[in-house]
């Protein structure tokens, strides 16, 4: 997770180009044999000596640090080292013998010949190696500098599982570049530095990666009419610390997806309608609220380009933007970022977990004509940051009833935002539905964090009675059930996944809820994930009352994996983003990012895909997803929640997928 305040920013004013998805070209470069190499070597300060090489270069003189060491402030040459050319593996591991050889000189620069036969490559290196740390750079371009920056790029990439070899140069020459452009400042030593570029453009970077790191796959089997559905948390700061917002946005959404060549898919946005709450004060007990919605005619529709590779990830991108509402004071810039979404098996269904992060600033009326039309960049008000877990479903061409008979694992979240308090619920249980829509909601347990008007904190669970309905379903699986029967949600063209999002609210009552329920079909029985590799997509957000009453969104990044040793224990590795309001609803947003390595957890799956993941912590707590895969295991759906050691009740709440990329 970045930092929002640097990154967004920065984005904001500088990032503004896209990355292009992967070609059918491999990557094979445009230098011919003979061609020289060239760049300059700079590392932290700290590091520096343990990377320099001693010997005749060890001049002991003042140095004045390049102009390119110097965009990330803090960083200095690299001088008399011994710089290598080597391939490497998918892992990163050397192959081969080293191709060529040469030094840094006392200023960092420096010049190699690539030998006759060697091109441009993804999985072509120069490697400045010393005791106990190592900087590598891609040879995607004549010249290559060796840094940080480069070194944690070719991390991101081996994370990614990409085909080093296949990578389109280009694109790994424009994801170094936009990283190069944030507003960075070196740590002591490359591990700090390394936390800093995690911290800073690590969920930037994931995404970016997952976009380019294969190939273009054929985008015919994805073809046709999809619904999409999203659900955001959010939190808002004013930078003189005067006022905060906890907040919501809810939408569905029509497309369509065409196909645009190997790689290329054409995707058209017909209708949206949305809804979005915001409860904004100095704390929870004294907040008020702001809800609306916004009901689209279809008169806005737009058709753009996104990538589809050959691990199942559809990728769009996003532009820069600035959005300014002329009758308010203020106004928002938005970077350019990449929307990426994981495919589950070779369906029509696809889950995605967005890191997004704005600035606000005030505006001016340039024309004084009444309307502001301008944002002033010397007047930035505050940071707004979002985590919204996002699904695209391919429409059923003409679903019947019957195709919806059986049993359904059902996940839920809830929220309760009112002028004073704030209530998130979640509940997992089962649906079982016959012909005609008809379904039974099995009895089950409520879980809740209540932060009241007083500012007191309450955790605990409620019994749930067993319930029947009936559901308004059109032939493409539209739910229609919602006011003068408008859709709340919707079924996938195999049944396999129902979604609902559903919202009310009024602002003269001081009160908005947002209700998010995921479904998946169960087998009949126990279904294997062991040998599994799941990409995992998770939001949630921690309630606290009393003298602090923090608030804290919890978010994996794209690259965050569970591998299954069994059915019953498994490892997780990746980076989890926190954001942070310390002291309450009114301050200022703390970003932090958590890396986890082959954390161990447990695992308990029932006969009809029921499971429970438990995933304790250092502090003796432990993360749970309890939720249910589908018959074959392919995804699954869950809640998730946060105990404290020795503690009963969560004090964290939220939703996640999981979403099987073993043969990926």
């Amino acid at each position: 997770m970045h930092n929002v305040k640097k990154l967004a920013l920065a984005s904001a004013i500088a990032s503004v180009f896209a990355v292009t998805g992967c070609s059918n070209s491999g990557s094979s470069g445009d230098s011919a044999s003979g061609e020289t190499v060239s760049g300059k070597a700079s590392a932290p300060s700290g590091t520096v000596a343990k990377l320099n090489q001693p010997g005749a270069l060890e001049i002991a003189f003042s140095f004045i640090v390049p102009e390119a060491a110097a965009a990330i402030t803090g960083l200095e040459p690299i001088k008399g080292a011994d710089v290598e050319l080597i391939r490497v593996d998918d892992d990163g591991n050397q192959v081969g013998d080293v191709l060529a050889k040469t030094s840094t000189s006392i200023t960092g620069d420096y010049t190699l010949t690539l030998p006759t036969g060697v091109s441009l490559a993804g999985n072509l290196v120069v490697r400045i190696t010393g005791a106990n740390h190592q900087l590598r750079a891609q040879v995607v371009e004549k010249n290559v500098d060796i840094s940080p920056v480069s070194e944690f790029v070719l991390r991101k990439f081996i994370e990614s599982g990409a085909d080093l070899d296949q990578l389109v140069v280009t694109d790994v020459v424009k994801l170094n570049g936009k990283v190069e452009e944030f507003d960075l400042t070196a740590g002591a030593n490359l591990e700090q530095m390394f936390d800093v570029l995690e911290q800073e453009v690590g969920a930037f970077v994931e995404t970016e990666v997952a976009s380019v790191s294969a190939n273009g796959a054929d985008v015919s089997n994805i073809v046709g009419d999809y619904n999409n559905a999203a659900f955001a948390f959010a939190l808002h700061d004013n930078d003189d610390g005067s006022n905060g917002t906890f907040a919501h946005d809810m939408w569905l959404g029509d497309f369509t997806f065409a196909n645009g060549g190997t790689g290329t898919v054409n995707m058209t946005y017909l209708s949206e309608d949305s809804a979005w709450a915001n409860l904004s004060g100095t704390a929870i007990e004294n907040s008020s609220i702001d809800y609306d919605t916004e009901l689209d005619d279809g008169n806005s529709q737009e058709t753009f380009d996104g990538s589809f590779n050959t691990l199942g990830i559809l990728a769009v991108q996003g532009e820069f933007e600035e959005d300014i509402e002329g009758d308010e004071p203020y106004g928002w810039r938005f970077p350019a970022m990449t929307y990426v979404f994981q495919q589950v098996a070779d369906t029509g269904l696809f889950f995605g977990l967005t890191h997004e992060a704005g600035v606000r600033y005030g505006t001016i009326d340039s024309d004084n004509d009444g309307t502001y039309d301008a944002i002033d960049p010397d007047d930035k008000h505050g940071d707004e940051v979002f985590r919204t877990l996002e699904v695209f479903a391919r429409k059923p061409a003409n679903l019947s009833d019957t195709a919806m008979t059986g049993d359904y694992g059902r996940v839920y979240f809830g929220s309760r935002l009112s002028s004073g308090s704030i209530e998130l619920f979640s509940a997992n249980n089962t649906v079982t539905f016959s012909t005609g829509f008809n379904g039974t909601v099995s009895a089950g347990t409520e879980r809740e964090i209540i932060v009241n008007s007083s500012g007191a904190a309450s955790y605990g669970d409620q019994p749930t009675p067993s319930e029947s309905f009936t559901l308004t379903v059109a032939a493409d699986g539209t739910i229609t059930d919602g006011p003068e029967g408008g859709a709340i949600g919707f079924v996938s063209e195999d049944a396999g996944y129902v979604d609902f999002s559903e919202s009310a609210g009024d602002n003269t009552a001081g009160f908005a809820e947002f209700d998010k329920t995921m479904l998946v079909k169960l087998g009949d029985s126990t279904p294997s994930v062991s040998g599994k590799k799941y990409r995992l997509l998770m939001a949630s957000a921690h309630l606290e009352g009393g003298a602090t009453s923090s608030i804290a969104l919890f978010a994996s990044q794209f690259n965050t994996f569970l591998t299954m040793d069994s059915n019953s224990a498994g490892k997780v590795s990746g980076n989890f983003s926190e954001i942070r309001k310390e002291q309450g609803l009114g301050d200022n947003i703390e970003a932090t990012v958590h890396q986890e390595s082959d954390l161990a957890f447990n695992i308990e799956i029932d006969s009809n895909g029921g499971t429970t993941i438990s995933v304790p912590d250092t502090d003796g707590g432990a993360t749970k997803f309890e939720g249910f895969f589908n018959a074959d295991a392919s995804f699954g759906v869950f809640t998730t929640g946060y105990l404290e050691k020795d503690a009963v009740d969560y004090n964290e709440l939220g939703l996640a997928v999981l979403v099987d990329v073993t043969q990926k």
